[in-house]
């Protein structure tokens, strides 16, 4: 009896303690290659230039972009002063910039230098400020971007390039969504989860391919570069740049 009553307990709790992206496709392992710090305060959003040989991220604190070295060094800043910055990409044809505006909900289109070209405004669910538009990427074959809304609801948003949304998306294996990462070998989109600590890669509508653990919180940007198989993340609190690799 007594063993009894210890297996419905703990079935109990088994079933009560999982979270719904633990529901979905098993876990696999990433190997942690470095850190570097970074010489940003609160850096949030990641993106290769046009030919992959430096990153840009945008800082929470200053609203600017700032454009670094693969390994985390500063080599500069643009001219463009946002709003309220969370997410970053680059068009890899014409080096243009967009970056994502969270409380305006606004995407803004910038030159290489910084110099504004055009904006348009996301008709979105409303939820909290700070819950609103958080990652960003680029898709070059059809020149559609992929936004996040970050949470309250998360949303998987692909965008034309007039900013008319042309598909939408609630997403559910995660917590939050903190950034995004188009790779355009496989055309898969990977995803970062700051609150539930995860890197997953997805198919294009956001269907949830498989999910790697990550050990820290305030993950707010992803590349993957698919030569190399190796992934960048940029933490916003430890204003950390890591690199991890995936089989």
């Amino acid at each position: 009896m007594v063993i009894k009553k210890l297996f419905v307990v703990g079935l109990f709790l088994t079933v009560f303690s999982c979270t719904k992206e633990d529901t979905k496709v098993q876990f696999e392992n990433l190997q942690f290659i470095k850190e570097s710090p970074i010489a940003i305060p609160e850096p949030s959003g990641l993106s290769f230039n046009s030919n992959k040989t430096a990153l840009y991220t945008v800082s929470d604190h200053t609203s600017m972009i700032y454009k670094l070295t693969l390994t985390g060094a500063l080599v500069g800043e643009l001219n463009y002063k946002g709003n309220d910055l969370e997410g970053i990409t680059v068009d890899p044809v014409s080096g243009d910039i967009y970056v994502v505006e969270e409380r305006l909900r606004e995407v803004v289109r910038l030159n290489s230098d910084g110099v504004e070209l055009k904006r348009f405004h996301l008709d979105i669910e409303e939820n909290a400020e700070n819950s609103g538009l958080e990652g960003i990427t680029f898709n070059p074959d059809n020149n559609h971007l992929y936004v996040l809304n970050e949470k309250d609801p998360g949303l998987l948003i692909e965008v034309d390039d007039k900013g008319k949304i042309v598909n939408q998306t609630e997403l559910d294996f995660a917590s939050d969504y903190s950034g995004i990462f188009y790779e355009r070998t496989e055309q898969v989109l990977w995803i970062v989860s700051d609150q539930s600590k995860t890197i997953s890669k997805c198919e294009l509508n956001g269907e949830k391919i498989v999910s790697y653990r990550i050990s820290d919180t305030k993950a707010e940007g992803i590349v993957v570069d698919n030569v190399t198989k190796q992934i960048y993340i940029v933490l916003d609190g430890a204003n950390k740049v890591q690199i991890y690799s995936y089989k």
